[in-house]
């Protein structure tokens, strides 16, 4: 026998696992949600460039467009954020997002609603600014579990992971109030990361990697 009985075996131990099956899921869905991500985040990041202007330049974006454009693109991110809830549990089988989500989505369109309605209050000491700083920390816990229990995904996508770290980012500037003015900055990180993990998405359906 030619065969060496100390040599190691000539197969593949580890088999890399299968993407699951997605039946209620296709591609242009994914990558539907993927540009509608992009949308949300050029939008963002022209309302975080309008109050940047102010300061700077001290050109002001009229009242009424920060306002509806801000709760339309809160809206808009509330939606790509339930369904990427969804494709990640039907992807990699995560559990436990339902709640932080949830609590997420409804504090984030509450304090849109109040900056519209009382914004105007929120600087000075009073029942307003204390209710709007409460929902800045409500909605930052939401996003610190929310952010735990996507890093404790198994076998996601790099994209996905960075997802769950900024969301996590986001959450802790949020409940420092401190520096929840900065909270931007990562959650526009988050939301280009959620893109991506759709897109990806998007190219497993089709048969690419």
């Amino acid at each position: 026998m030619d065969e060496n009985p100390y040599a190691p075996p000539q197969v593949e131990l580890l088999q890399p696992e299968a993407p699951r099956p997605l039946p209620e899921w296709s591609a242009g869905q994914l990558r539907l949600l993927g540009w509608l991500s992009l949308v949300g985040f050029l939008g963002n990041l022209v309302l975080l460039l309008g109050v940047v202007s102010i300061g700077w330049f001290g050109i002001e974006l009229p009242v009424a467009y920060t306002d509806w454009s801000g709760l339309s693109l809160v809206l808009l991110g509330s939606y790509v954020s339930l369904r990427f809830k969804v494709f990640a549990e039907a992807r990699f089988a995560a559990i436990g997002l339902t709640w932080p989500t949830w609590v997420v989505v409804v504090t984030s369109v509450l304090l849109q609603v109040m900056l519209m309605t009382v914004g105007d209050q929120l600087g000075s000491l009073g029942w307003e600014m204390a209710l709007y700083g409460s929902g800045l920390v409500l909605c930052g816990a939401g996003c610190i579990w929310l952010g735990v229990r996507l890093v404790k995904v198994p076998d996601t996508y790099s994209s996905f992971r960075v997802v769950a770290g900024a969301i996590l980012v986001t959450g802790v500037m949020l409940v420092s109030l401190l520096l929840a003015a900065f909270s931007s900055l990562p959650a526009l990180v988050s939301v280009v990361a959620t893109a991506l993990v759709f897109f990806r998405g998007a190219r497993e359906l089709e048969g690419g990697c």
